[in-house]
C-alpha cells in the first residue's frame, strides 16, 4: 500500500502524557511517541483506516486536502457498499473556517487552548474531517491581529455615524508602581477604544489630559460633548486642561464613584465603626462555635419558609467587598429573633458579653438605623451603575438622598459632630457629581418637565450650557432658547398630551430625535441626554482584563487586543457580509492565512 510520508501527522492528535509528547490515532485512538515511520506503519494496518489521503487540485488551482472518513452510522457512505466518505478542504475554505472559528472563540471569551482539546478536535473531525483547526499560537497571533483590525474598523465606522460621542476613562492600579487606564468611546454604545499602562512618574494630570485630548482629536471634537472620569485626583485635575482646550466639552465625574465615597465616609465615622466592631464580635462568636452556628441555622430555617434563602447565614465583611458592612448588618437584622432567643436559652452557653450585646435594645436600634442609611446610599450606587442610568436622573437622585439622610440622622447612632461630617461629605459628593450639564439634562428630559428641583443658580448654569452648545453646533441661539421656552411651557409642538405620554416608552434622546427633530432645540437636547452619568462601562471591562490575563503568557498588547475584540464584537451588530461564503467572493483577498499543525 502507498505511504503518506509527511501527510501522516494530520491523522494523529498531539498530546502531553507524563511530560512526554504523544500522538493519538484519530481513527482507533492508539497512542504513539513521535515516530513518523511507526505511525505510518500503523496507518497501513489500521482497520479503521485503509484508504489513502491525497492531494487534489481545487477548482481555482489551489490544493485541497482529502481525508478518508470511517463510515460510522451517523456519516453517509461514499457509495452504497463503500466504507468511506472522501472530504476535502481547499486553502480558501480553510482560511475562512479559521476566521469564523477564531471570531466565535473571541466573542464568547472561550480559552485560546480550546482547539488543543482532544474532544473539540474530535467534534471538528465529525463536522468536517478534513478541517484542521488553528493552534493556540495562531489564535493569539495573526488571527487575533486580523480580527482586531477588522473590529477596529467597525468601531471607527460606528463612531463616524454617531451624532454624539462621550469619552469615558477610568484607571486602577494593583501595584504601587504602575496602573492601567481604560478609555471607552460611547456612541452611546460603550465601545472599548484603548487602554494605557502607566507608571508612577507618568500617572499625572498632564499625562491624562494629553491622552484625553489626543483621543478627542482622533475621534473628532465636533461630536464630543462630554468626558466622564473616575474620582482620582489626577483625573479631576485633568478636567480644566480638557475644558480649556475644548470649551464646548464638559468634564464630569462618575456619579457612582462620588456616592461610594459618601458611603465610605459614613462607615468611617467613629460611632458606626464601634457598632461594626460589636456586630463583628457577635457574628464571629456564633460562626466559630459549631453548636451555636447549627442552632442558629435550624432556628432560622423554621422561621423562614423559603429554605433556599441565604438569610440563615451570618456574614462577615471582607476587604474585597465595600458593601461588606451592610451585608453584615443585614444578616444580623434578619436573624435578630433567633439570636435573641439563643442568648436567653438555658441549653446554650453564650458568653456574658455577647449575651449582653444581643439583649441590648440600643445595639439593635443603632444597627437598624445605620443599615437604613447605608442601604439608601448603596441603592443609589447600584442605580447609577445600571446600563440604563441617565444623566438627567442625577439631580433628582441627590435631592432624594439629601432628604432621606437629613430625616434619618436624628435617630441614628451618629452624634452631632459626626452628623455634620456626614452632611459635609454629602456636599462634597454633590459638588463632584452635579455639574451644569446635569442641570441642563434634567431640564431637557421630558419626564422631569414641571418639577421644581433646581436652584436658580443651577437653572442659569443650564441655560449657559444650552447656549454654548448651540454656538458649537452652529445653531441660532435665539431660536434654540425660544424652542426651549415652548418646551418648558408645553406650547406649540408640545401642546397635546400624547407627545408627553410617549416619553415614558422611549429614551429621552430618542424622544427628541424622533418626535421633536423639527425643533431647533432637538440637536442640543438629544446630544446632552445621550451622555452617561458614570464610568460603569470601564468598571465592567476590568473583569474582562482579569479573565483574559488568566489565559497565560499573553503580552499586554495581546491582552488589550483580545479584550477589545471580545467586548466590541458583542456590542457591534454583525453585518450580513460576515456570513457570506468565502468561496463565492472571487475578488476578496484572504485576510487570514491558515496556520495549522
Amino acid at each position: 500500500m502507498p505511504r503518506l510520508q509527511s501527510g501522516v501527522w494530520k491523522h494523529f492528535t498531539p498530546a502531553i502524557k507524563d511530560g512526554r509528547e504523544t500522538f493519538m490515532c484519530n481513527y482507533c485512538s492508539r497512542t504513539y511517541t513521535k515516530n513518523a515511520t511507526k505511525m505510518q506503519m500503523h496507518l497501513d494496518k489500521c482497520k479503521e483506516y485503509s484508504v489513502l489521503s491525497q492531494q487534489s487540485p481545487g477548482p481555482d488551482g489551489s490544493s485541497s486536502a482529502s481525508i478518508p472518513v470511517p463510515s460510522f452510522s451517523f456519516l453517509p457512505s461514499a457509495t452504497p457498499g463503500g466504507q468511506f466518505l472522501i472530504d476535502s478542504v481547499d486553502q480558501r475554505s480553510q482560511a475562512y473556517a479559521d476566521e469564523c472559528l477564531a471570531r466565535a472563540i473571541y466573542a464568547t471569551s472561550s480559552p485560546l487552548t480550546l482547539t488543543d482539546n482532544i474532544y473539540w478536535k474530535r467534534f471538528f473531525s465529525v463536522l468536517r474531517p478534513a478541517y484542521c483547526p488553528p493552534t493556540r499560537e495562531a489564535l493569539s497571533s495573526h488571527l487575533l491581529d486580523c480580527e482586531y483590525d477588522r473590529v477596529q474598523n467597525q468601531v471607527h465606522e460606528a463612531i463616524g455615524k454617531a451624532d454624539c460621542v462621550t469619552i469615558i476613562c477610568s484607571g486602577w492600579s494593583k501595584i504601587k508602581e504602575s496602573g492601567t487606564i481604560i478609555y471607552i468611546v460611547a456612541t452611546p454604545v460603550p465601545l472599548f477604544y484603548k487602554c494605557t499602562k502607566t507608571k508612577e512618574q507618568t500617572h499625572t494630570s498632564t499625562f491624562i489630559a494629553e491622552e484625553l485630548k489626543d483621543i478627542i482629536n482622533e475621534v473628532g471634537p465636533q461630536k464630543i460633548f462630554s468626558v466622564v472620569t473616575d474620582d482620582a485626583p489626577e483625573m479631576m485635575a485633568a478636567w480644566a486642561q480638557v475644558e480649556e482646550a475644548f470649551p464646548h466639552i464638559s468634564a464630569i465625574g462618575c456619579t457612582a464613584c462620588g456616592i461610594q465615597q459618601l458611603f465610605n465616609d459614613m462607615v468611617a465615622q467613629p460611632s458606626i465603626k464601634a457598632l461594626c466592631r460589636r456586630a463583628e464580635q457577635v457574628v464571629r462568636y456564633v460562626r466559630e462555635r459549631e453548636i451555636l452556628a447549627e442552632t442558629f441555622r435550624c432556628w432560622q430555617t423554621t422561621k423562614v419558609r423559603d429554605h433556599t434563602s441565604n438569610r440563615t447565614t451570618l456574614v462577615l465583611p471582607t476587604s474585597s467587598d465595600w458593601t461588606g458592612v451592610l451585608n453584615m448588618f443585614s444578616s444580623l437584622l434578619e436573624g435578630q429573633s433567633s439570636l435573641q432567643e439563643m442568648a436567653v436559652s438555658p441549653a446554650l452557653n453564650v458568653e456574658a458579653s455577647i449575651r449582653a450585646t444581643l439583649q441590648d435594645s440600643a445595639f439593635w436600634k443603632g444597627l437598624s438605623s445605620s443599615h437604613n442609611l447605608l442601604y439608601l446610599i448603596e441603592n443609589s450606587i447600584d442605580y447609577m451603575k445600571r446600563e440604563d442610568a441617565v444623566l438627567s436622573g442625577v439631580v433628582d437622585m441627590f435631592s432624594q438622598i439629601r432628604y432621606h439622610i437629613g430625616a434619618s440622622l436624628s435617630g441614628s447612632v451618629l452624634h452631632g459632630a459626626e452628623q455634620k461630617a456626614v452632611m459635609a461629605s454629602l456636599d462634597r459628593c454633590q459638588e463632584f457629581c452635579v455639574k451644569p450639564i446635569h442641570a441642563a439634562a434634567y431640564m431637557l428630559d421630558p419626564k422631569h418637565v414641571g418639577q421644581q428641583t433646581l436652584s436658580g443658580e443651577q437653572i442659569n448654569s443650564a441655560y449657559y450650557v444650552i447656549s454654548n452648545l448651540s454656538h458649537h453646533l452652529n445653531l441660532d441661539e435665539g431660536k434654540v432658547l425660544g424652542s426651549f421656552a415652548r418646551f418648558s411651557a408645553k406650547q406649540g409642538l408640545w401642546r397635546g398630551a400624547g407627545i408627553w405620554s410617549s416619553c415614558q416608552h422611549v429614551s429621552a434622546s430618542t424622544w427628541w430625535k424622533g418626535l421633536c427633530s423639527s425643533e431647533p432645540l432637538s440637536a442640543v437636547a438629544s446630544a446632552i441626554l445621550q451622555i452617561p452619568p458614570t464610568t460603569g462601562a470601564c468598571e465592567r471591562l476590568r473583569s474582562c482584563f482579569c479573565n483574559t490575563k488568566v489565559q497565560g503568557s499573553l503580552s499586554a498588547d495581546k491582552v488589550q487586543k483580545l479584550v477589545a475584540v471580545q467586548v466590541n464584537l458583542n456590542l457591534l451588530e454583525p453585518s450580513d457580509c460576515e456570513y457570506a461564503p468565502l468561496e463565492s467572493e472571487d475578488d476578496k483577498k484572504v485576510s487570514f492565512q491558515s496556520e495549522t499543525q
